[in-house]
């Protein structure tokens, strides 16, 4: 959806406009031989029209029914334009905030109208053109004067009142949709260039709410840690062990409910647990996000099934992927590790209650080729019912009065025995393109197609000269179900086959071929723009479903990284200051003192959650670190070098989230953390000797990270190296 749509709704009119006065233009042309000055009149005045109908597209200050002074330069210091004379002493209607726009150009199109109409002779289906431009721009009286004008005009040339009453209708039905049409364009234009403000706007309003949701809990469990922290008092520290717990269980706990809404991060994981298992991993997303509070359940059972196949330590490929499948999301994960199939039911039993629980199955067992798969199914989060623009609904309602017309224009030249056989006809024929053409009906819609060209064609000697419109609807109809070659050669020959089989001879069947292609390009152009306005806002739903989540897995990864990691170092130093307040009350004071310090922190970034995100130093993240570390007895040794602001603050994250899991999954006793900047790439690496035969795997903030990282242009590796534990990011300086 990355081009611009607007020149495809202008070209759209434009095409339109040219087809409405196709007819009139190739007679002035065929004029111009007997009657030079008259048939070169009709052939401008035609221009002039189509030229006029561009204003209304185009997005340039001064076209829209302004007067045509507007576009001249001011004055210094004028503020604004200029106005026609009398302009105040017009009334204004009531609630109306500005005065009337100057009816320049609409009076010009209406004049150059009747001047073709008139004394050009030209037929008075030529000011649907006119029709088009005052619906508009909503000139009611002028479109009323027209009318009559036109009525006058039909009353003293036509033979009879049909034929009379059968050219208004055709008038109105070329205005009707060249309104239509253009309508559609300038909705197609709007949504278009506000997809951006939607989705900024969503992204607003969920930063907003989150921030509000972490601002009644976490805030409050931070400032309860800093005021007992504060406080200096030893004997409090159970208590704020005992709160610190509990808010950093709420932190992780709002972290897995904002992730909740996407597969991404646990995929992330699972690629980074496979890859630091030397396992091949291949990830198929088929799946819409959000996924709501399933996705929760889904994420455990990736997570649980990729351990397994890490544990078992025997697959050398593992295959992941989600899909859309009966209105629930299917996740799959299967690897070549045979043995797996005696363990993988022992170890996903417990998952099976807690799928069931939100009405979604599991299944593991060996396939057929061999392969141990692990499948969950969980109910679709449904969609929310679309719910077309008041201008969407406007723009189908007219192509209904267009076939509505058709039916009527129709029925009024079917001689009267064959009326019945003449309604039958059109009802079939209408109920197919309300069907498949209007409500985009897929099913059967190939049939439906082949019984609309039996119903325009067959019939056609029978039912008088105006069922040839059904040929032009069934072309344009052509156009949008088929590919656009297939599409264009059949609507060519539905075109040409219309013409011979309605008769009136070889000079006649150029006239009805053209007439068949003016009603397929107004048809087309109105599906066209139908299907592009639903096709953008689809788009604009997707682009702002999409930021939602981006903004929730953020805050996720904000929590999880920064909060997360600063309840972890409180929890810790608390404990040490427990252990220290009896023996060396001086370093007791020293370490709540630092608590103060860290909670006064998480409360300054639980803050900037609602913006961009944290701003972090790296200089002073490594130094925090480094403190961490050594509180928990860990001898650390630090290689720093200088970092641009915004690469340091991406690796601070990272920092961070390396010394939380060196203090959560590994025994280390020394971990050296080096950081550099060389040939545009920064680098981290935090390696410590922790790893031994049981450990554990690498959290799932890895799997964040990742995200995180490639964000920024980044990787992340992650795993054993040479009896060692190497965690290694890169970002490109930038």
């Amino acid at each position: 959806m990355g081009k611009r749509r607007g020149p495809v709704g202008r070209q759209l009119v434009a095409a339109v406009a040219v087809a409405l006065v196709l007819t009139h233009l190739l007679k002035g042309v065929g004029r111009v031989a007997a009657e030079p000055v008259v048939g070169a009149a009709v052939v401008v005045v035609c221009l002039v029209l189509v030229g006029l109908q561009s204003r209304h597209t185009r997005k340039l200050p001064g076209w829209t029914g302004q007067a045509p002074w507007t576009r001249w330069p001011r004055r210094p210091g004028q503020d604004r334009w200029p106005r026609w004379p009398g302009q105040d002493r017009w009334p204004r209607w009531p609630g109306q905030d500005r005065w009337p726009r100057w009816p320049g150009w609409a009076v010009v199109e209406v004049t150059a109208g009747f001047l073709a109409v008139g004394p050009l002779g030209v037929s008075a289906g030529l000011l649907c053109l006119p029709v088009a431009s005052l619906l508009v721009e909503r000139r009611r009286l002028l479109l009323a004067l027209l009318v009559a004008g036109a009525a006058l005009v039909e009353a003293g040339r036509a033979p009879g009142v049909r034929e009379a009453v059968d050219l208004l209708l055709t008038v109105a039905l070329g205005g009707t949709m060249l309104y239509a049409v253009t309508t559609l364009a300038l909705l197609a234009g709007r949504v278009h260039d506000t997809r951006l403000e939607l989705a900024a706007s969503a992204v607003t309003g969920e930063r907003l709410r989150i921030a509000s949701t972490m601002g009644t809990g976490l805030d409050t469990g931070m400032a309860a840690i800093r005021e007992a922290a504060g406080r200096g008092d030893p004997s409090e520290l159970d208590g704020l062990i005992g709160v610190a717990r509990r808010t950093l269980a709420a932190v992780r706990a709002a972290a897995a409910e904002l992730r909740s809404l996407s597969l991404a991060p646990e995929a992330a994981s699972a690629r980074a647990l496979l890859g630091s298992a030397g396992v091949a991993a291949e990830l198929r997303i088929g799946h819409r996000e959000p996924l709501g509070p399933a996705g929760t359940v889904l994420a455990t059972v990736l997570r649980e099934a990729v351990t397994a196949v890490v544990r078992v330590g025997d697959a050398r490929r593992c295959e992941v992927s989600t899909e859309e499948r009966a209105g629930r999301v299917v996740l799959r994960v299967v690897n070549d590790g045979v043995p797996t199939a005696a363990l993988g039911a022992d170890l996903l039993d417990g998952l099976a209650g807690r799928v069931r629980a939100v009405g979604g199955r599991l299944t593991a067992g060996l396939e057929a080729d061999g392969r141990f798969a692990v499948e969950a199914s969980v109910p679709a989060t449904p969609a929310a019912p679309a719910v077309d623009p008041p201008e969407l609904r406007t723009a189908l309602a007219l192509y209904w009065f267009v076939l509505a017309v058709f039916c009527a224009r129709a029925l009024m030249f079917v001689p009267g025995p064959r009326l019945v056989l003449g309604a039958g006809c059109a009802a079939v024929f209408c109920a197919f393109q309300v069907r498949f053409s209007i409500r985009d009906a897929r099913r059967h819609a190939r049939a439906a197609l082949l019984a609309s060209a039996v119903l325009a064609l067959l019939p056609l000697p029978w039912l008088g000269h105006n069922w040839i419109g059904a040929a032009g609807i069934l072309a344009g109809s052509l156009l949008i179900a088929l590919p656009p070659r297939a599409g264009a050669a059949l609507a060519g020959a539905v075109a040409l086959s219309a013409a011979v089989i309605s008769g009136g001879g070889a000079a006649a069947v150029p006239l009805t071929a053209v007439s068949v292609l003016i009603t397929c390009v107004v048809v087309y152009a109105v599906l066209r723009l139908v299907r592009l306005v639903r096709e953008l806002e689809r788009t604009a739903d997707g682009r702002a479903r999409a930021a939602v989540v981006a903004e929730r897995l953020r805050a996720a990864r904000d929590l999880h990284d920064l909060l997360g990691h600063g309840l972890t170092a409180i929890l810790l130093k608390a404990e040490l200051a427990r252990r220290l307040a009896d023996t060396d009350p001086v370093r007791c004071r020293a370490e709540l003192a630092d608590i103060v310090r860290l909670a006064e922190r998480g409360r300054a970034e639980l803050g900037t959650m609602a913006a961009d995100g944290p701003r972090l130093s790296f200089t002073a993240e490594l130094a925090s670190a480094a403190t961490i570390l050594g509180a928990a007895g860990i001898t650390v040794e630090s290689e720093d070098g200088p970092l641009p602001d915004a690469v340091g603050g991406v690796l601070s994250v990272v920092l961070r989230e390396a010394v939380t899991n060196v203090l959560r999954h590994s025994r280390a006793r020394y971990v050296r953390i080096a950081v550099s900047a060389a040939e545009e790439v920064a680098r981290l690496e935090v390696e410590n000797d922790g790893v031994g035969a049981d450990v554990t795997a690498p959290g799932s903030g890895i799997g964040g990270l990742t995200v995180r990282l490639a964000g920024a242009g980044g990787t992340l590796t992650a795993g054993p190296d040479d009896g060692w534990y190497l965690l290694r990011a890169e970002v490109p300086l930038r």
